[in-house]
C-alpha cells in the first residue's frame, strides 16, 4: 500500500493534468499556428510539415532517457525539468524570424516533450495501486485531449486577433507558473519493488528488456496508432482550410467536437480496462483501428462539412480508444521498476511517428498535386498494421521480470 494521504495524492495528480495540458496547448497549437505560420514565411507543405516534425524527432530521441532516469531517480526532476523546458520554448517560438530558426526552436521543444509523458506514466505507478492505474493514465490522456480542444479553438481565436506570436507568449506564460508550483509542491513518494519475502526484485538490464518478444509487439502497435493519430492531428486543420473552405476561426471551432469526443473515449476506455479482467486489450485495439479506418475513407469522401465532422469525431473516438489501451499495457502489466524504460520505449517510435507522419503526408500531397486521399490512405495502412499486431498480444500469466501476472496484485 501506498503511504501517501488521497488528499496530497489528487493534488500531486491536479499538477500533473495542469502539466499535460500546458504541453497539450503547445502541441496541438502548432497545428494551427502552421497555417499563418506557412503564409508568413511562405512555406510549401513539405516544409510545413518539417516545422510540425522537429518537435517529434527531437521528442523521440529523449524518450528512452527520460524512461531511464525516471527509473533510477524517480519522476520529480524528469517532469519539472520536462515542463520548464515546454514553457520556456513556447515563449521563443513566438519570437523566431525564420523557417530555419523555427526549426531548431521546436527541436528544443521536443526535448521537454520527450520527457514528460515518459516521467508521468512512472509518476502513475509511484502514487496509485494497479487496479486504478487505467483511468488515472485516461484522465491524463484527457487532459491532452482538452488541451487539443482549448488549443484548437483558443489558440485559433488568439491567432486571429492578435497573430500567432501572442498564442505562443500566452501558452508559455501559463506554463511557467505551473512549473513553479510542481516545482514547489511535487513530492511523489519513491517505491522500490520487492518481492513478498521483502527482497528488492533487480532491475532488467536493458538489452534482455529488447529481447523480450512482447515488448516489440506493444511498441509496433503503439508506432501504428500514433501514426495514425498525430498524422490526423497534423494535416486536418490544413484539409479543412483548402478542401473545406473554411477559415482559421472555423477550423478551431469545428474542431473542438471532435476532440470532445476523444475525450469521453479516453474516460470510458480506462474506466472499462480498470474494471475488466486482465489481457483483453486486444479487443479494444482491434475496435479501435476498426472505427477509425472506416471513418478517415468515410470522411474523406464525405459530401457535407457536417458529415466530415461526424465521422471526424468518431474517427477521434476510435483512434483515442486505441491510443488508450496500448498506452495502459505496461501500466497495469510491466514490473514497476522497468515501467519507465519500458515506456520510454514506446514513446520513442511514438516520437518519431510524429516526426515522419506529418512529413511523408506533406510530402505525398505534395506530389500528388494536392490529393489528400493519399495521405489519408498512408493513415490507413499504419492502422492496418497495428491491428494484426494486435493478434500477437498476449500477457504472459507468470512473472518473467518484464510483466507481472495479468491476475498478480502489485501492491
Amino acid at each position: 500500500m501506498l503511504k501517501m494521504s488521497n488528499k496530497r495524492r489528487h493534488f500531486i495528480f491536479s499538477l500533473l493534468f495542469l502539466g499535460w495540458i500546458v504541453d497539450s496547448l503547445t502541441l496541438f497549437g502548432m497545428n494551427i499556428a502552421i497555417i499563418p505560420i506557412s503564409e508568413e514565411f511562405n512555406l510549401t507543405k513539405t516544409q510545413s510539415g518539417m516545422v510540425i516534425s522537429s518537435f517529434w524527432l527531437s521528442s523521440a530521441c529523449m524518450t528512452v532517457l527520460a524512461g531511464w532516469f525516471s527509473d533510477k531517480f524517480g519522476s520529480r526532476k524528469v517532469i519539472v525539468i520536462a515542463l520548464f523546458i515546454i514553457s520556456l520554448f513556447s515563449l521563443v517560438t513566438g519570437m523566431v524570424g525564420s523557417f530555419a530558426s523555427i526549426l531548431l526552436v521546436r527541436f528544443v521543444l521536443g526535448l521537454g516533450d520527450g520527457g514528460l509523458p515518459t516521467g508521468s506514466g512512472v509518476a502513475i505507478t509511484e502514487i496509485y495501486k494497479k487496479n486504478v492505474r487505467a483511468r488515472a493514465k485516461s484522465i491524463l490522456l484527457a487532459a491532452q485531449l482538452l488541451g487539443g480542444v482549448l488549443a484548437l479553438y483558443i489558440t485559433a481565436v488568439i491567432s486571429d486577433a492578435y497573430g500567432w506570436r501572442a498564442m505562443f507568449y500566452t501558452i508559455g506564460g501559463i506554463g511557467l507558473v505551473v512549473t513553479l508550483l510542481l516545482a514547489i509542491y511535487y513530492h511523489p513518494p519513491k517505491v522500490e519493488k520487492v518481492t513478498a519475502d521483502g527482497v528488492l526484485i533487480p532491475r532488467v538490464p536493458m538489452k534482455e528488456l529488447y529481447k523480450h518478444k512482447m515488448l516489440w509487439v506493444v511498441v509496433i502497435m503503439y508506432l501504428g496508432s500514433s501514426i495514425a493519430q498525430w498524422g490526423f492531428s497534423s494535416w486536418m486543420p490544413s484539409y479543412l482550410e483548402s478542401s473545406r473552405d473554411l477559415n482559421l476561426k472555423e477550423v478551431g471551432s469545428f474542431a473542438m467536437i471532435p476532440q470532445a469526443f476523444g475525450l469521453a473515449s479516453a474516460i470510458l476506455t480506462g474506466y472499462l480496462i480498470d474494471k475488466g479482467r486482465g489481457g483483453k486489450e486486444k479487443w479494444f485495439i482491434l475496435a479501435g483501428t476498426t472505427i477509425a479506418s472506416i471513418c478517415l475513407l468515410l470522411m474523406y469522401n464525405a459530401p457535407t462539412l457536417g458529415l466530415v465532422i461526424v465521422y471526424q469525431s468518431i474517427f477521434t473516438f476510435g483512434s483515442s480508444m486505441l491510443s488508450m489501451t496500448i498506452l495502459t499495457i505496461p501500466l497495469k502489466y510491466v514490473a514497476g521498476n522497468i515501467v519507465g524504460t519500458f515506456m520510454g520505449s514506446m514513446y520513442f517510435v511514438g516520437g518519431l511517428s510524429g516526426f515522419i507522419a506529418p512529413i511523408v503526408m506533406g510530402g505525398l500531397i505534395d506530389a500528388f498535386g494536392g490529393l489528400y486521399l493519399v495521405a489519408f490512405l498512408f493513415l490507413i495502412a499504419a492502422l492496418i498494421m497495428t491491428g494484426i499486431c494486435s493478434l500477437l498480444f498476449k500477457i504472459p500469466e507468470e512473472n518473467d521480470g518484464v510483466f507481472e501476472s495479468a491476475l498478480s496484485d502489485l501492491e
